[in-house]
C-alpha cells in the first residue's frame, strides 16, 4: 500500500514538474505592469490572457491596470514575422495607452532561440516612433537587447489578471547583452511630442540568440501614448558594403566582357 502510495505521489510530482516546464517552455513573453503598485501581467505565447492564442508568434493583450487602459498590445515575433527582409524581427505593434493620472508603466516583450543568419558578425537594429500625449515632465524611455547566448530576463511566472495582483520582481538583463542606443546609455528618452529614433549594434553570431525590448512611459499626469518598437537582426554593415561591391564589380566585369565580344 505504503509502495502504491509512493508511486502515485512519485507520478504527481512528474507530472506537476512537466505542467511547470511546459508554462515556460515558449520563451516569446510579455510582461506588462505598473512599477508604483506593482500589478500588472506576464502573458506568454498561447496561455491564459493571450487574446491571440491560437496564432503563433503573436501575443495579444488588452486590458485596464490601475487606471491605465491598455488597448490592444500585439508583441510579434517567429513565426509570425522576420526571415523575409532581415534574419529576425521582434516588434511591439502599434501600442496606445491611456492614463487618467500619474505613474510608471513598463512593457517589455522578449524571445529567444533565433537562429538565422550566418555565423559571425551581424547586426542588430533597433527602430521606435510615436507620439505621448502627456503633462510636462512625462517621458517615454525605450531600450532595446541582443543577447548572443540565448538569455532573456526572468518575467516571472504567468498572471494574466491584474486586480489586486503584485508581480514578482523581474529578473536583470543577461550578462552579455548587447545593448542599442549604447551611445545614451543604452536607452532613448523623449519628452511629450512625435519622436522616432534608429540605432545599430554588431554582435556575434554563433547559435541561437535571444532578443528584448522594454518600454517605460513616465505620466506626471492623465495623457496616452502610442508607439511601435521594432528590433531586427541583419548583416552588418561591412558585409552589405563589400555586397555592393561585389555586385558592382560583377556588373562592370559583365560590361567589359560584352565589349570585348562586341570588338
Amino acid at each position: 500500500m505504503i509502495r502504491v502510495a509512493g508511486k502515485l505521489l512519485g507520478a504527481v510530482l512528474t507530472i506537476s514538474l512537466l505542467c511547470t516546464s511546459a508554462a515556460y517552455a515558449d520563451l516569446f513573453r510579455l510582461r506588462v505592469e505598473n512599477l508604483g503598485t506593482g500589478s500588472g501581467v506576464v502573458v506568454t505565447d498561447g496561455g491564459d490572457g493571450d487574446l491571440a492564442k491560437l496564432a503563433a508568434g503573436i501575443i495579444m493583450y488588452s486590458g485596464t491596470i490601475d487606471g491605465f487602459t491598455f488597448n490592444v498590445t500585439t508583441g510579434l515575433s517567429k513565426p509570425a514575422i522576420g526571415g523575409v527582409n532581415n534574419y529576425a524581427e521582434l516588434d511591439l505593434n502599434s501600442i496606445i495607452v491611456q492614463g487618467n493620472g500619474p505613474g510608471i508603466l513598463r512593457i517589455i516583450l522578449e524571445d529567444a532561440g533565433y537562429t538565422s543568419g550566418p555565423d559571425g558578425e551581424l547586426s542588430a537594429v533597433g527602430l521606435v516612433g510615436g507620439t505621448l500625449t502627456a503633462a510636462s515632465g512625462s517621458t517615454a524611455t525605450f531600450q532595446s537587447w541582443v543577447n548572443p547566448s540565448n538569455l532573456v530576463p526572468d518575467l516571472g511566472p504567468n498572471a494574466f489578471s491584474p486586480v489586486g495582483l503584485h508581480l514578482d520582481p523581474m529578473g536583470g538583463i543577461p550578462v552579455g547583452s548587447v545593448a542599442l542606443w549604447s551611445e545614451t546609455g543604452g536607452a532613448v528618452t523623449f519628452g511629450p511630442g512625435a519622436f522616432s529614433s534608429s540605432d545599430s549594434e554588431s554582435f556575434m553570431h554563433s547559435g541561437a540568440y535571444s532578443m528584448f525590448m522594454q518600454a517605460t512611459i513616465d505620466f506626471k499626469g492623465a495623457g496616452v501614448v502610442s508607439f511601435d518598437s521594432n528590433l531586427s537582426t541583419v548583416p552588418e554593415p561591412t558585409s552589405l558594403l563589400l555586397l555592393g561591391s561585389g555586385l558592382a564589380g560583377m556588373g562592370l566585369w559583365s560590361r567589359r566582357k560584352k565589349k570585348s565580344a562586341q570588338v
